[in-house]
């Protein structure tokens, strides 16, 4: 089924091996600008008149990223054309296997469009080294809702048994368990103190998950009077 562009998400990871962080307000990408070089083998035995080729080496090509101009971006990827370091970058499309493009490359062209009457922009170029990898990856659309934990006066949160994993609803309507960190909990866990304490949890991506609403999970923790 044909789709169109809107949904479309860049993500940047930095350093390699890290968590995939999403790169906002592109306009429009093009590419990857594939193309392969050939090598002429015509002789003079050739049949028909025609010449003959044999392949060459492949050219990966360019990522071009039209983007509005904002200074956390702009200086995100000015880091990368700065850094003679490769940068593994990864395109998600909005269809329904979440095609992934992922590849490495260097950030080559950091031109600023300051117009009279138009919005400033920067369209990006990023110059692809090695292959493109072709695979999908898990979007994740939503996350479990938890009950309320409920726990006695003066209990301590290491022994409070927040969970160690959630479920996951991924777009496709698959779901999965995943790790979660929670945070301290707002307000700020007091077990002598009786209350709701709500923790807000981060949910732990494997190498095959993309996140890009940035969903979170929550559970509430309700301590009792004393």
């Amino acid at each position: 089924m044909a789709f169109t562009g809107i949904g479309t998400v860049f993500y940047r990871q930095n350093p390699i091996g890290s968590a995939w962080e999403v790169i906002a307000n592109i306009n429009s990408i093009s590419g990857p600008s594939s193309s392969r070089e050939t090598v002429d083998v015509t002789t003079l035995g050739s049949t028909g008149g025609y010449r003959e080729f044999i392949g060459s080496l492949r050219d990966p090509g360019d990522i071009s990223l039209s983007m509005n101009f904002l200074v956390a971006t702009y200086t995100t990827m000015k880091e990368d054309f700065e850094s003679s370091t490769l940068r593994n970058y990864r395109i998600v499309l909005p269809d329904t296997a979440s095609t992934t493009l992922e590849f490495s490359g260097l950030v080559t062209d950091l031109p600023l469009e300051v117009p009279l009457d138009d919005k400033v922009s920067a369209d990006i170029t990023i110059k692809i080294s090695g292959a493109t990898d072709l695979t999908s990856v898990n979007v994740i659309a939503s996350v479990e809702t938890l009950v309320d934990i409920n726990v006695a006066n003066g209990t301590q949160l290491a022994d409070a048994t927040l969970p160690t994993t959630v479920t996951v609803t991924y777009q496709d309507a698959t779901t999965e368990a995943l790790a979660v960190v929670w945070d301290a909990g707002t307000p700020i866990y007091d077990g002598d103190t009786a209350g709701t304490y709500v923790f807000a949890g981060t949910i732990t991506l494997t190498a095959d998950d993309s996140n890009p609403e940035g969903v979170v999970a929550a559970v509430s923790l309700v301590v009792a009077e004393a």
